[in-house]
This record gives C-alpha cells, sequence and structure tokens, in this order.
C-alpha cells in the first residue's frame, strides 16, 4: 500500500469547509454551492441552485460584485480578490470576501468559481477600533488645547497682577482664546467665527461678504455650513447655538 496515492471524497472535503465555496455559470447563476454556502446565505440548496447571484446579494453591492463578475467572465484569466456584501432572509448583512476564477473546459470559459471568506467580524473589528482610535485622536487634542489654554490663563493672570489696569484687555483675550479653541473643535476657523457674530447680528450676506471680504456666494456656503454643524436648522438659531457652543461672548450688545 506504500505510495499509493488514496482517492478523495472532494465532495465530503467540500462540505466540511468553513468557508463559500461555489460554481457560477456564464450568466451568474449557481451551479454548485457547498454546506458553508447555504449557511452563509441563510437558504437551502434548492432555492439557490439554477438562480442567479443577485438573490443573495446586497443591493448597495450588486452592481459591484456584478461587474467584477463581468469582467471575469471577458478576461478568464483574472483572478480577483473583491469584497461583497450578502443579505439574508432574515435581513442580515454579512462582509464576504471572494476569491474568484475561471471554470474552463476546452481552453473554453464556462463558468466562475470561487472562494468565499465570512469576514463579517473581523470589519466589525476594525470599524470599532477606527471609531476608538478616532476617539482617542479627539480627546488627545482636547487635552493639548485645554494644556494650551492653561500656559495662556496662567501668563494672563501673572501679566495682570502686575498690570490690573489691562485687566479688560487680558480677559477680552482669553474670551478670543476659548473661542478659537470651539470654533476648532466644530471644525470651524476665525472667519467662521466672525461670519457667526454678524449673522447673529441680523446682518445680510451681501453685508456680510461685504465685512469680511469675501464673495456672495461663499459667504452663502458657509453660513450654510455653519447651520449645519450647529445643527441650527436656520439662521434664526445661530446665535442661540453659538452662545451654548462657547462661540459668542455671553454678554452681546442688542442686535441691531
Amino acid at each position: 500500500m506504500a505510495g499509493r496515492t488514496p482517492s478523495l471524497d472532494y465532495e465530503n472535503l467540500l462540505a466540511r469547509l468553513v468557508d463559500v465555496v461555489y460554481v457560477l455559470d456564464t450568466e451568474g447563476y449557481f451551479l454548485y454551492l457547498n454546506r458553508a454556502g447555504t449557511e452563509l446565505f441563510g437558504r437551502p440548496l434548492e432555492d439557490l441552485i439554477g438562480h442567479h447571484l443577485s438573490k443573495v446579494v446586497a443591493p448597495d453591492a450588486l452592481q459591484t460584485t456584478l461587474d467584477h463578475f463581468h469582467r471575469g467572465i471577458a478576461n478568464p484569466g483574472t483572478n480577483p480578490y473583491f469584497e461583497t456584501r450578502i443579505l439574508r432572509p432574515d435581513g442580515e448583512v454579512r462582509e464576504l470576501e471572494i476569491h474568484a476564477g475561471s471554470v474552463l473546459r476546452d481552453g473554453h470559459i464556462i463558468g466562475r468559481q470561487g472562494i468565499g471568506r465570512d469576514i463579517t467580524e473581523i470589519k466589525r473589528l476594525q470599524e470599532d477600533l477606527a471609531d476608538k482610535t478616532s476617539r482617542l485622536a479627539l480627546i488627545e487634542d482636547q487635552q493639548r488645547a485645554a494644556m494650551d489654554i492653561y500656559r495662556r490663563l496662567s501668563f494672563l493672570s501673572s501679566q495682570v497682577s502686575h498690570q490690573p489696569h489691562n485687566i479688560e484687555r487680558m480677559l477680552d483675550i482669553v474670551e478670543d482664546t476659548f473661542k478659537t479653541e470651539a470654533a476648532r473643535s466644530a471644525g470651524m476657523d476665525d472667519t467662521d467665527i466672525a461670519i457667526i457674530e454678524l449673522v447673529a447680528d441680523g446682518y445680510s450676506n451681501q453685508e456680510i461678504a461685504d465685512r469680511v471680504h469675501l464673495s456672495v456666494h461663499t459667504i452663502k456656503d458657509r453660513v450654510g455650513r455653519i447651520i449645519t454643524r450647529l445643527d441650527a436648522r436656520s439662521r434664526a438659531g445661530v446665535a442661540t447655538r453659538a452662545l451654548a457652543a462657547g462661540l459668542l461672548p455671553a454678554h452681546r450688545p442688542e442686535p441691531r
């Protein structure tokens, strides 16, 4: 018996794989699917064999998946990796990484076959990691801003003790520092602060444009962005939202 190659039960082998194994004809209809495929797709085999791949691919991923399939049919030598999304009957969406290749007979392509690996949990972990990394970066940024404000306040405090007559100017500097940091945290800059103040004072877009030396179209776009960033819903709500965000002084003269 030594040296003899055992015969392989390929059907049994494919049935034991945890990855999806599939074969499609040249039109994209299932010719074969292993047990892992039926389990991942959430459908019995008889509901899949003879049916188009669009039956299992999520609508938002279908066009990309079809593009990969058609490129493979047109160029049989391509063996791409790509990702797609599977929509199960219960509404659950699974992420699938595909490694596809061609099925040839007598040198002619008769279909596409591939292996699909469920990467749903990996994708979720990646998204969680990206979210945590983003939040950590935001916290670090806020800490740096707080330390910068603390250093400035310490400096101003020492100046006030030596120059008490300049206390009003020092307080203005402190307020401007807080406004700048609040604007930066909200994704805005000093020009946005100036526009916010003018909007809150009731100036029109043209009047604001004349004062900050920008086109009226630019002002219109920036006011729209400010309303969105502050979740103010309208120009009328800008003052209230900006005040709550620390972008306007607590004591302001009445608007014109």
